[in-house]
């Protein structure tokens, strides 16, 4: 057809990062914010090797905030505690159920884990694997096939 271009062949990803996988979470979440007194709620929205997404509707920590928190995995009855520090901040926007800086998760902030148990970081990682499997490490030493 004259004039009509073809759409851009997609380009494969790349794959992940290690400690990008994600797996969604939901369960509750109970924490402390260094420096002040009590205990708040939130929801862990997803969980990785790295770290979680709490959900706040209210109060979200500033960014470098530290931040002790008490998890648990969908189905676990076993808590994990970690120490976490606030790597990121997504206020609450005008569109209800929506962050400002990130509208496709609500509002909340990203937290990387500083100090968190291996034996904990195991679950978690076998958790992750369960739903992304471990891919193979690619060879250098082959030729594309």
């Amino acid at each position: 057809m004259r004039g009509f271009k073809q759409p851009p062949k997609p380009v494969p990803m790349a794959p992940a990062p290690k400690g990008a996988e994600r797996i969604a979470c939901g369960e509750r979440c109970e924490f402390e914010v260094g420096g002040t007194d009590g205990t708040r709620e939130g929801i862990i929205w997803n969980v990785s090797v790295a770290g979680v997404y709490l959900v706040l509707q209210t109060d979200i920590p500033a960014v470098d905030s530290m931040l002790r928190i008490r998890l648990w995995l969908p189905g676990d009855p076993r808590p994990i505690q970690a120490e976490t520090q606030v790597v990121w901040c997504n206020p609450l926007s005008p569109f209800s159920g929506c962050g400002a800086n990130a509208p496709r998760f609500p509002p909340g902030c990203g937290l990387k884990f500083v100090d968190i148990p291996a034996a904990d970081l195991a679950r978690i990682q076998s958790r992750v694997d369960s739903v992304h499997p471990v891919r193979p490490e690619p060879d250098s030493d082959s030729e594309p096939r």
